[in-house]
C-alpha cells in the first residue's frame, strides 16, 4: 500500500466514524435547496472546502453540505468551488473530494473549481496543474481547462464563465502573468456588447475590496488579495461594466463585506464550506445560491450543513445585483 492509499483509507475511516457517531450533521430535507425554474441560470457557490488528509472534520462538513444538495429535487446549472479544494494538494485529498462529490454530480450540469494557494504552493507547478485537471475530469460533469494551465472559459446557458488561476506557485497570493491578463481582456472584450453579465471566478479578491484587510487578519496592504497583480486585474475590470467577480480565500462569514459594488464591476466574497468562517456569524458550511434573471442577480446565503438559508437579520444573507444598465431583455 502506497502512502497516498494509506491516507485515503484513514480519511474514509475518519468520515465513517464521524457519521456513525453523529458528530456530522445530516440535513433532514425539510427545507431543501432548490433552483428557481424562472431563472435563466442557477448556480451554487462554495468557498474553500480545503479537504485535509489530517483533518476528518473538514471532510465531514463538506459531506454534510453534499447531503443538503442530495435532498434537492432540482438540477442546477453549475457548482463552482472557489479554490483551496485541498489543504496540501495531495492525490488522496483530491481523490477523497471526488468521493464526496460523486453522489451529487448528477445535480449539476457543470462542476467547476478554481485553484487556490493551498492547491499549488510548495509543489511542482506543472504537476499540480495536471493533478488538478485530472481531479475535475474524474468527476461526472466536471469541467477543466486544457493544457498545462488553470485558466479557461466556458459558456453556460449563454453566460460566459471565466476561471482564473495562478501562473506559478505562490505561498499565499496568486501570480497572474501578462499572457493570462491579455487573454482575460480579450474574453471580456468579446462579451462587452452581449447584454449579459460575465462571471469571473478566482480564489483571491482584489486589494481593498470585500473588507480587506479587516477580513483577512487585518494585516498588510495586499495580504488576502491576489497580490502584486491586483492592480492589473482592476485596470482590466474598469474597462467593462458587466463583470461579476466571485472569490473565496478569506474564510469570512456572510456579512456586510460579502458583496461590494465596485462601480465598474461587482465583487462577491464567498464564505468557506469546509473550514471555519471568521466574523460575527461564525457558522460552518456557508455558501451561496445564485439565480440570474434578465434584469437582476439574486444571491442567497445558505448553511448547507444545516439545510437552511441564513436569516435576514444577517447582513447580505440575501442581496440583489441590478442588471438594468448592462443587460438587454432577451
Amino acid at each position: 500500500m502506497g502512502i497516498s492509499d494509506f491516507f485515503y483509507g484513514r480519511m474514509e475511516k475518519g468520515l465513517e466514524l464521524l457519521v456513525k457517531s453523529k458528530k456530522v450533521s445530516v440535513p433532514d430535507g425539510s427545507s431543501p435547496v432548490e433552483a428557481d425554474a424562472g431563472a435563466r441560470l442557477n448556480m451554487i457557490l462554495w468557498g474553500d472546502p480545503q479537504i485535509s488528509c489530517l483533518s476528518p472534520l473538514r471532510s465531514g462538513r463538506v459531506y454534510s453540505a453534499c447531503m443538503d444538495v442530495l435532498n434537492s429535487k432540482s438540477k442546477f446549472d453549475a457548482l463552482v468551488m472557489l479554490g483551496d479544494i485541498s489543504e496540501y494538494g495531495t492525490k488522496c485529498e483530491y481523490k477523497f473530494t471526488q468521493k464526496l462529490l460523486e453522489p451529487i454530480a448528477e445535480k449539476f450540469k457543470n462542476i467547476f473549481a478554481v485553484s487556490g494557494n493551498h492547491d499549488i504552493r510548495l509543489r511542482n507547478y506543472k504537476k499540480q496543474v495536471r493533478k488538478f485537471s485530472s481531479f475535475l475530469e474524474g468527476i461526472k460533469n466536471g469541467r477543466a481547462g486544457s493544457g498545462e494551465k488553470y485558466f479557461f472559459s466556458k459558456t453556460v446557458n449563454g453566460y460566459k464563465f471565466i476561471m482564473l488561476g495562478a501562473d506559478r506557485a505562490a505561498f499565499e497570493g496568486s501570480y497572474i502573468g501578462d499572457g493570462q491578463l491579455a487573454w482575460l481582456d480579450r474574453e471580456l472584450n468579446e462579451q462587452k456588447d452581449s447584454g449579459k453579465p460575465v462571471f469571473v471566478f478566482n480564489h483571491q479578491p482584489l486589494k481593498r475590496t470585500n473588507g480587506l484587510p479587516v477580513t483577512f487578519l487585518g494585516k498588510g496592504k495586499w495580504r488576502g488579495s491576489v497580490g502584486n497583480e491586483s492592480d492589473k486585474l482592476l485596470k482590466i475590470f474598469k474597462k467593462y461594466d458587466n463583470v461579476i467577480y466571485i472569490t473565496g480565500h478569506l474564510h469570512y462569514c456572510t456579512s456586510k463585506y460579502t458583496y461590494e459594488d465596485c462601480g465598474s464591476f461587482k465583487a462577491i466574497s464567498v464564505p468557506t464550506v469546509g473550514v471555519i468562517n471568521h466574523g460575527n456569524f461564525a457558522k460552518f458550511t456557508q455558501g451561496y445560491v445564485l439565480s440570474v434573471y434578465d434584469d437582476k442577480i439574486v444571491a442567497r446565503s445558505r448553511i448547507f450543513g444545516e439545510g437552511k438559508y441564513v436569516g435576514k437579520e444577517v447582513s447580505n444573507s440575501e442581496f440583489e445585483i441590478s442588471l438594468k444598465n448592462i443587460c438587454q431583455t432577451v
